[in-house]
């Protein structure tokens, strides 16, 4: 019996230090300190893989706080090691296959958070964001991958203007909102002007500002009237 004891108490003790790995994780994302969560993963066995579990906290500013930082710590590990990057995208990939157990709603989030910061990975991995316009629940998150890696291989997404210019007519405001996001990432003059009846659409949605690290709320129309304008 005193080796299940043993081997009970190893199971108890990692637990208790994957908690605490998270707890400090959080804590650094609350205050909004990049280069202080990338500090921390130097210093972690599998930081990806702690960060990857704060996705899934209650808190939307933590959560897109999380994302940020796995795009940053992504980018800080590929430098010695690209295939735990390229290791953890194929994670995300499967957290959002039902088969999985368990959906990673942010999955697209993260993926193409990682793509913006490590862009050698876009040939493998960008052009599978599209595929996922149209799969509960990660529309409104693929198309704001999408927007967030455009502009910097714009080829890649060719294929994807048209769901993209008729997501500029979905119910969902986030959805209509991210459209535009991406329309205006890709550089499409042509069809970003599909985008202007939307100017006086006054729905809302919340977009995080990496600048800040805040959550700011705009409208629909303002998005649209920004995008045509620059």
């Amino acid at each position: 019996m005193i080796p299940i004891m043993n081997e009970d108490k190893s199971a108890d003790t990692t637990r208790s230090s994957q908690r605490q790995r998270k707890k400090a994780a959080r804590q650094l994302l609350r205050k909004h300190n990049p280069e202080a969560v990338v500090a921390w993963a130097r210093e972690e066995v599998g930081p990806m893989r702690t960060l990857s579990t704060v996705l899934f906290d209650p808190d939307p500013l933590i959560r897109w706080r999380t994302i940020e930082a796995l795009g940053r710590v992504a980018e800080d590990i590929s430098h010695d090691d690209l295939e735990q990057v390229r290791g953890q995208i194929r994670k995300f990939l499967w957290a959002m296959n039902d088969e999985s157990g368990g959906l990673c709603w942010n999955g697209p989030e993260a993926i193409g958070e990682i793509l913006h910061n490590v862009p050698s990975l876009l040939n493998e991995y960008g052009a599978i964001l599209p595929s996922f316009f149209i799969e509960e629940p990660f529309e409104r998150g693929s198309l704001w991958a999408v927007g967030r890696v455009a502009a910097q291989r714009p080829d890649i997404f060719a294929g994807a203007i048209d769901d993209i210019v008729a997501s500029l007519k979905d119910s969902d405001a986030v959805i209509r909102g991210y459209a535009i996001l991406a329309l205006g990432a890709l550089e499409r003059k042509e069809a970003l002007e599909q985008a202007r009846p939307l100017f006086d659409d006054l729905a809302t949605l919340t977009v995080y500002d990496f600048e800040s690290g805040e959550l700011r709320v705009s409208s629909v129309g303002d998005l649209a009237r920004t995008a045509l304008d620059d």
